[in-house]
């Protein structure tokens, strides 16, 4: 059953995420990126701020 769940649900990205942190800046990445981002990062509440305030937060 793992294949099939593997088929249909690719595994996560969060490595491409770090990965493109490094080499671009964060304004590149979408809302559901930079929430995954500040999720790593234990940001409490980061699930209802907006893309501006995310950007805020993950720079400073």
């Amino acid at each position: 059953m793992g294949m099939l769940l593997r088929r249909h649900y690719p595994p996560k990205k969060t490595a491409e995420v770090e990965k493109t942190k490094e080499t671009d800046s964060l304004s590149d990445l979408n809302v559901k990126e930079l929430k995954e981002l500040a999720k790593q990062r234990g940001i409490k509440g980061y699930n209802t701020l907006t893309k501006q305030e995310l950007l805020e937060v993950l720079n400073g």
